[in-house]
C-alpha cells in the first residue's frame, strides 16, 4: 500500500514540473471543448473513438483543465493495482485456495499489485491526460467481472471499452469467442453472458451508424486511421523493429531481470488461466495480438503506451509463476516453498524497482522541458486583445494559452488554406496560428505577427477584415 501511495505522490509531483509532453492529449482535450459547442458534429472525433472525449467534456463543463485531467489519471493509475489486489484475493477466496495454497490466497495478489504498480510505463502514463490509464483500469475491471461471472456488469464495461480504444474490439471479440466455445461444449449461457456476446458488438455498430448518418462512409474512421498511421510512420521512417527501444530497456534493467520476469510469466500462465477462468490470459493475448497485427500492417503508430493495459495481467502471471516455481520446489522439500516464494518475489520486485531510476528520471526531465515552442505560442495568444478572433489549429498552443474555448474559431487548415482564412476574415480581423507548412500559402493575405516563416514551427498571421 505504501509503495502504491509513493508512486501516486511521484506522479503528482511530476505533473507539477511542466505541461503534458504528449501532444495527442491536447487533441483529445480540444475535441472535448469543441464537443460542448457542437455536440452533434461527430466528425470532430476524427479517427478516435468518442467515449474519452465525452468523459473529458463532462470535466471541461465542470471547469477542469488539462492538468486536472492529469491528476485524475494519477488517481486512476493508483486505483488499478489496488483493484488487482482486491480482485485476485476475491477470486482466491471463491475458489477456496486458502487451505490448499496459502501462498496463492494471501501473497500472490499482493505481489501482483506491487509489480503492476512499479511498472515504469504505468507510472509514466499516470502523469498524462491520455486515455490509457482509464482504459487499463476498465479492462482490468472487465476481466475481474468475467472471472467472477458477473457477466451483466462485464457487458456494460466491455461496451464502454469498445468506445474508448480499438484494442477493446479484439478483447470483446475474444470474450464472444470463448463464450460461444463454452456453449458449443454444452455450457448454458446466462442472460448476462448473452449480453457480453451482443451488446459490445451492437455498441460498435451503433457508433458506425451514427458516423454514417453524419455523412461519412461506413467505418470511414478506420480508413482514415489507417491512412494517418501509414503517413505518420512513413514520414518518421519508423522501422519494423525498434532496436533503440530495446537498448533503452536493457540500459534500465539487466538482461537477467528480463529473463527472470519472462520465466516467471511463462510459468504462471497456466496458473493464471485456472485462477481466473481463462480471462486473465485470453484478454491480454487478444490485445497483444491486435497490437502486433496493427504494427505489421501499419494501422497504428506502435507506441509504447498502447501496451499499458497489459501490465496488470503480466504482473499477475509473474506473481503466479513465482508461486508455481516455489510450489515445485516445495514438492522436493516442503520447508523450501515459503522461503523460495519470498526469495523470488523479493528478487522480481527488487529488480523492477531498481530499473525505475533511469526511465523515471528521463520522464521528469522531459516533462520539465516539454513543449517550449507551444508554451511560447500560448503566451502570444494570451497577449492578443480580447476582441481578436483566433483561428488556431494547433491543440497544444490553444490549451497552453489558457484562453476560453469561445475565443477560438474552429477550423483546420488544409489544401485550401487561403480560402479558409478568407472565409473567417470576411466580417472581422482574424489572427491565425498554425504551422509554416500549412499557413505558408496564406501569407500574402496579412502580416506575420509571430514566428519566422523562413523556419519550421508555428507562425501567427494577422489578417485584416476582408483580407
Amino acid at each position: 500500500m505504501l509503495l502504491i501511495l509513493a508512486f501516486a505522490v511521484w506522479r503528482i509531483v511530476c505533473i507539477g514540473l511542466g505541461p503534458d509532453p504528449d501532444t495527442d492529449a491536447y487533441g483529445h482535450y480540444v475535441i472535448a471543448r469543441q464537443f460542448l459547442q457542437t455536440p452533434l458534429d461527430l466528425h470532430i472525433h476524427w479517427v478516435w473513438l468518442p467515449l474519452y472525449h465525452l468523459l473529458l467534456a463532462a470535466g471541461v463543463a465542470a471547469g477542469a483543465t488539462l492538468d486536472h485531467v492529469r491528476y485524475a489519471n494519477a488517481v486512476l493509475s493508483a486505483i488499478t493495482p489496488l483493484l488487482l489486489w482486491w480482485g485476485l484475493g476475491r477470486l482466491a477466496e471463491r475458489r477456496s485456495l486458502g487451505a490448499s495454497s496459502p501462498l496463492a490466497a494471501r501473497w500472490v495478489p499482493a505481489l501482483a499489485a506491487l509489480l503492476a504498480a512499479a511498472a515504469p510505463i504505468a507510472i509514466v502514463m499516470g502523469t498524462t491526460a491520455q486515455p490509457e490509464s482509464c482504459f487499463s483500469l476498465l479492462m482490468l475491471g472487465a476481466a475481474l467481472l468475467l472471472a467472477l461471472e458477473r457477466f451483466g456488469w462485464a457487458a456494460v464495461v466491455l461496451s464502454a471499452l469498445v468506445l474508448l480504444r480499438y484494442e477493446a474490439w479484439a478483447a470483446a471479440a475474444s470474450v464472444s469467442g470463448l463464450l460461444v466455445w463454452r456453449w458449443l461444449r454444452g455450457a448454458r449461457l446466462s442472460r448476462g453472458a448473452l449480453a457480453c456476446l451482443l451488446v459490445p458488438a451492437l455498441t460498435v455498430g451503433g457508433w458506425a451508424l451514427l458516423r454514417r448518418l453524419d455523412g461519412g462512409l461506413w467505418f470511414d474512421f478506420l480508413r482514415e486511421n489507417q491512412s494517418f498511421a501509414q503517413a505518420a510512420r512513413a514520414s518518421a521512417q519508423t522501422p519494423l523493429l525498434d532496436w533503440s527501444a530495446l537498448e533503452r530497456a536493457l540500459a534500465a534493467a539487466p538482461l537477467g531481470a528480463w529473463l527472470l520476469a519472462l520465466g516467471c510469466l511463462l510459468c504462471g500462465l497456466d496458473r493464471s488461466w485456472r485462477a481466473t477462468r481463462g480471462w486473465f490470459v485470453l484478454l491480454p493475448l487478444s490485445i497483444a495480438g491486435f497490437l502486433l497485427l496493427g504494427w505489421v500492417t501499419r494501422s497504428h503508430l506502435g507506441l509504447a503506451r498502447h501496451w499499458v493495459a497489459l501490465v496488470p495481467f503480466a504482473a499477475t502471471a509473474v506473481a503466479q509463476g513465482s508461486a508455481q516455481l516455489s510450489e515445485w520446489l516445495g514438492r522436493l522439500e516442503a520447508r523450501a516453498q515459503a522461503p523460495a516464494f519470498a526469495l523470488l518475489a523479493t528478487l522480481a520486485l527488487g529488480l523492477e524497482l531498481g530499473s525505475l531510476q533511469l526511465p523515471l528520471a528521463r520522464w521528469r526531465e522531459r516533462t520539465a522541458a516539454a513543449l517550449p515552442d507551444r508554451r511560447d505560442a500560448g503566451r502570444f495568444l494570451r497577449s492578443l486583445p480580447e476582441s481578436s478572433l483566433i483561428l488556431c489549429d494547433d491543440a497544444p498552443a490553444e490549451v497552453l494559452s489558457e484562453l476560453p474555448s469561445s475565443r477560438f474559431a474552429r477550423d483546420y487548415l488544409g489544401a485550401d488554406a487561403v480560402g479558409q482564412v478568407r472565409k473567417w476574415a470576411r466580417s472581422e480581423d482574424v489572427v491565425v496560428l498554425s504551422s509554416v507548412a500549412r499557413l505558408s500559402k496564406a501569407l500574402p493575405l496579412g502580416e506575420v505577427v509571430y514566428g519566422d516563416p523562413a523556419k519550421e514551427g508555428l507562425i501567427g498571421l494577422h489578417v485584416p477584415r476582408g483580407g
